[in-house]
């Protein structure tokens, strides 16, 4: 088992250079995002690119409580996220216990699946599965990133969890370019997101011209996303690959056709109209900047151009669907915010 040296942190932990922390044997970091329904953690962002900086790869955790929902918790954990190309596992921290923990659990799971491609993971202490041992059969797969401060890698008992890809075993430990003590793991490969895909081949049912995608232990993806060659597919119940319009919790995707199936991102030009899917695919609406320009995309995500009237105010879009501003054009005066000012 690869001993890959690990930290976690947040904004307990204060500044941080990570130069040091990367010459130091790191290679994994942890960065807490966010805690129950409002909580964001500010310093991921900092963290987040200066591990990008420093060759370290990073990935995103959520403090999972028993004073709000649990599909709220997940939502607010996908919207911080989103944004980003993380190179871990994002990862459920349960550690507290409360009334219904294993019902909030699967809770959390669903709604987090239903809103992100990413294969969600849990953190949790040794001594705390038991609090979760009903579910097992359930969670029992997911990725498992294990706390027992013993101070002795990979020396962990036996549970129900058959994935196991990480070892926080000391939370007092001397990392240096982190002033204070701080959480050490040990990881594996399979912490990685991408090391999270299974092999295998593409194989169609000719009688119908469906595709689905064979493992190389035989089984297959359903009700689900799966990373294939860099690229999202999503499966039915029945591990067929959908193609074409996929809403999938609050977001629409675009999966292409019959041939492709391969999420969208970015500009997509669909029937004569263009739409524009941010890095996590899910399809945009209402003013967008992008690439340092602003667009109007309304309710069904189309890009619009011309003239529209939007909080009582009128823009001028391009045929490029830009919005014009900081200019005099067909009789107004464009603000920098695109403001239609009728000239005198």
């Amino acid at each position: 088992m690869k001993n890959i040296k690990g930290i976690d942190i947040s904004n307990n932990n204060g500044e941080i250079n990570f130069n040091k922390v990367a010459n130091d044997g790191v290679e994994y970091v942890y960065v807490k995002a966010t805690e129950g329904t409002t909580f964001q953690d500010l310093t991921m962002e900092d963290f987040y690119t200066e591990c990008k900086n420093n060759g370290l790869k990073v990935g995103a955790y959520h403090f999972l409580v028993g004073t709000s929902s649990p599909e709220t918790q997940a939502a607010n954990f996908y919207n911080k996220i989103k944004a980003y190309e993380w190179d871990l596992v994002p990862m459920m921290d349960i550690e507290t216990n409360f009334e219904a923990l294993s019902d909030y659990v699967i809770r959390f799971i669903t709604t987090f699946n239903q809103l992100s491609p990413l294969k969600l993971g849990i953190y949790s202490y040794t001594s705390f599965l038991a609090y979760i041992s009903d579910i097992s059969t359930t969670i029992e797969n997911m990725p498992f990133w294990e706390a027992n401060y013993n101070n002795d890698p990979w020396n962990l008992p036996d549970n129900f969890f058959a994935n196991r890809i990480g070892h926080q075993y000391t939370e007092l430990g001397l990392i240096n370019g982190v002033a204070s003590k701080c959480d050490i793991n040990v990881f594996t490969g399979a912490a990685l997101i991408s090391d999270q895909i299974n092999p295998g081949v593409w194989l169609e049912d000719a009688p119908t011209g469906k595709w689905w995608y064979k493992h190389s232990d035989g089984s297959y993806t359903k009700s689900g996303w799966e990373k294939i060659n860099g690229k999202w597919y999503v499966f039915d119940s029945d591990g067929w690959m959908i193609y074409d319009w996929k809403k999938d919790g609050i977001n629409w995707y675009y999966m292409g056709n019959s041939e492709d199936g391969a999420m969208k991102t970015g500009w997509v030009l669909l029937e004569n109209k263009w739409y524009y899917f941010n890095e996590s695919g899910a399809m945009q609406t209402g003013w967008q900047k992008i690439d340092g320009e602003w667009y109007y995309l309304d309710h069904t995500g189309a890009m619009q151009t011309g003239w529209i009237h939007d909080d009582g105010k009128d823009y001028l879009m391009y045929s490029n669907g830009m919005m014009a501003h900081d200019c005099e054009l067909y009789g107004y005066s464009f603000s920098s915010n695109g403001v239609a000012t009728k000239l005198s």
